[in-house]
């Protein structure tokens, strides 16, 4: 008898900005995405509610985090401890400033149905350029295993053992959430959507200029530029071993790349450069539908 999945999808949000929640709504609906359950996010300015965050300065690559930021982080880390505590198969999360693809309720059928093959896929376009390895399939959708970090945590899909190995690592960590959740180790099975089917407007202009309509949209109003009272302007970057150390480890992977690393992956099916959207997303976008 075939195991039956058990899955949810959720999108998190601030209480104090509905107009995103009214944009993520409206969002679901166009794309035919139901029973989305609405997850309230952190919130930066309440003091109380970081108080025991996991951020530890020196954990990671970062000596000091805005608040909101680790307010972000913690918002995901509670998602996952929800999928854990319901004793999900996979749980969908997307942010609340995202655009997604017609096809997006068939792609993550289909990949939930094997999160046994991975730990997390990431749905969404990112906000820089991926290093990836060749096209693969699960469940018939495309994808690429991450062999770098990732900007942009717009939307993902979390396996069970995804979400335990994320809770079991974060108790202290030093880094956003993207280079937490798409930084590359020999236990973490993490894969790229491609092409990819979600987008935060703030990332679509890497597109050449394809979706400058878009890129005015309110939703790309980010607390961190906004709220300039809970964020510091200035912050630290940590005692100077703690930067002679990270300097010299981008100086040693940026040569390795520099001298072969790139063209080794290439040779080997991979790639390099910004996600690419699916064809109905290009579509759905460029008519701004």
């Amino acid at each position: 008898m075939r195991h039956s999945i058990k899955s949810t999808i959720v999108y998190i949000n601030l209480d104090r900005v509905p107009q995103r929640r009214k944009f993520m709504e409206k969002e679901f609906v166009k794309v035919g995405l139901n029973n989305v359950l609405r997850f309230s996010a952190i919130d930066a300015k309440d003091e109380e509610a970081l108080k025991y965050s996991g951020f530890c300065p020196g954990a990671g690559d970062r000596w000091e985090l805005p608040k909101s930021a680790i307010a972000c982080f913690e918002s995901h880390r509670a998602v996952w401890q929800f999928a854990v505590d319901q004793k999900l198969d996979a749980i969908i999360v997307f942010e609340d400033d995202v655009l997604l693809s017609p096809d997006i309720a068939e792609i993550i059928l289909s990949l939930t149905s094997s999160s046994n093959q991975f730990d997390v896929v990431k749905l969404d376009i990112g906000g820089s350029r991926a290093k990836s390895g060749a096209i693969t399939k699960i469940a018939g959708i495309s994808v690429r295993r991450l062999l770098a970090k990732l900007s942009s945590a717009g939307g993902y899909i979390l396996s069970a053992s995804g979400a335990k190995k994320l809770l079991k690592k974060s108790k202290s960590y030093g880094d956003t959430l993207d280079d937490f959740l798409f930084n590359p180790s020999a236990d973490w099975n993490m894969y790229q959507l491609f092409p990819a089917a979600v987008a935060q407007v703030v990332n679509l202009d890497n597109s050449k200029g394809k979706f400058d309509h878009l890129l005015e949209h309110k939703v790309l109003e980010g607390e961190r530029e906004e709220s300039q009272d809970i964020n510091k302007k200035n912050l630290s970057h940590g005692p100077m071993p703690f930067r002679f150390y990270k300097e010299y480890k981008r100086f040693k992977n940026s040569l390795i790349w520099k001298l072969y690393g790139r063209k080794k992956l290439l040779q080997k099916g991979g790639y390099f450069g910004y996600v690419p959207i699916n064809k109905n997303f290009e579509i759905r976008l460029s008519i701004n539908k």
